[in-house]
């Protein structure tokens, strides 16, 4: 075989993959308090890649007119995708410094309390989480952590970006980022919010980008 067709051959698996619908497995469901209603979040991801997704339905209560969804990466990319005043479909690319930030270490304090978040409906997974008091300065910040198999940074740093017009309705007291390595997942967060983990189960969620234009 040539070089060229060597080549030909290079892109147009790298083509391929690249249009390669992106396999979303597990869903996160956070319970909040919101004007005195509870109410519940949610987020898809691949442990695998650390990718995550954001739906409107979802994770912005179908607030977010115009926005379908949102894939965050954990190298700090994040896709916005929705549909315009004319139907076509796009995607607009924004990064985050923050969610590449690398902590060592948690920046605060254990305070010797364990709690075990989730449900085990049908086998699914709980999460035993240490109490921490976070330190950013002058203010502090109380919250049960977890050590998690996968980058947690891209969930934290969404709310960060400039020129988004829809914000999650969560994690947005603290830049966590700053303060907790990426592998520690927040499980509850004493707020006015009261984020509260209620589980990790399994799902199949699809995503054909091939289907949405880029734009800056």
């Amino acid at each position: 075989m040539s070089i060229k067709n060597t080549l030909l051959c290079f892109l147009v698996s790298l083509l391929a993959f690249a249009q390669k619908p992106l396999n979303f497995a597990e869903m996160l469901t956070y319970e909040y308090v919101q004007e005195g209603q509870k109410k519940e979040f949610s987020v898809y991801f691949d442990r695998q890649t650390s990718t995550w997704l954001f739906t409107n339905a979802d994770s912005f209560g179908a607030t977010a007119d115009g926005l379908e969804f949102v894939v965050a990466y954990p190298n700090g990319r994040y896709l916005v995708c929705g549909t315009d005043d004319v139907g076509q479909k796009f995607c607009q690319t924004f990064d985050s410094p923050l969610a590449r930030k690398n902590t060592p270490k948690i920046s605060g304090k254990a305070l010797g309390k364990s709690r075990v978040f989730g449900q085990n409906n049908y086998g699914w997974p709980t999460l035993k989480g240490q109490l921490y008091q976070l330190n950013a300065g002058r203010m502090t910040q109380e919250v049960y952590a977890a050590t998690v198999p996968f980058d947690c940074r891209p969930l934290y740093a969404y709310n960060s970006l400039l020129g988004i017009e829809h914000y999650l309705p969560v994690f947005q007291q603290m830049d966590y980022p700053s303060y907790l390595p990426k592998n520690q997942l927040v499980l509850f967060e004493q707020s006015p919010l009261n984020v509260k983990l209620l589980s990790i189960s399994p799902t199949e969620y699809f995503i054909n980008l091939s289907e949405y234009k880029r734009i800056k």
